[in-house]
């Protein structure tokens, strides 16, 4: 009986731990994973980014010779509202949103084979 109350006392607190809320601060280059969010501190208030979706993907792969650069453009959810930011693209790098800048600085990979995978992805962002 002692051994279950303390089990589930355990589980509950790495539920708990698990749940946490990733806080960033502004100015701070800042990585989220694909249907992650994270939340950036600002002087006024704080906002919820996350990262919802990988709309194109045109560079060129690791290892591989392109004639073009290619382009990426993916989909973020900053508080209510959706952007769509891109890199090397038409699509702009950066949007305002309450008076402040959200950039996105990059989008990666776990590994070079995961390349073009959307649930592999991350973007790396900025706030300022």
């Amino acid at each position: 009986m002692q051994f279950r109350t303390i089990l589930s006392l355990l589980s509950i607190g790495l539920l708990v731990i698990s749940c946490k809320k990733q806080i960033f601060t502004i100015n701070e280059e800042v990585s989220i994973g694909f249907n992650s969010n994270v939340f950036i501190e600002t002087d006024t208030d704080d906002l919820e980014i996350g990262y919802t979706e990988l709309i194109n993907e045109s560079r060129c792969p690791p290892g591989a010779y392109c004639v073009t650069v290619g382009s990426v453009e993916v989909k973020l959810k900053v508080d209510n509202d959706h952007y769509v930011l891109g890199i090397l693209s038409e699509t702009p790098d950066s949007v305002v949103h309450n008076n402040h800048v959200v950039k996105l600085l990059a989008v990666q990979y776990d590994s070079d084979d995961d390349f073009g995978k959307e649930k592999k992805s991350s973007v790396l962002i900025q706030v300022y």
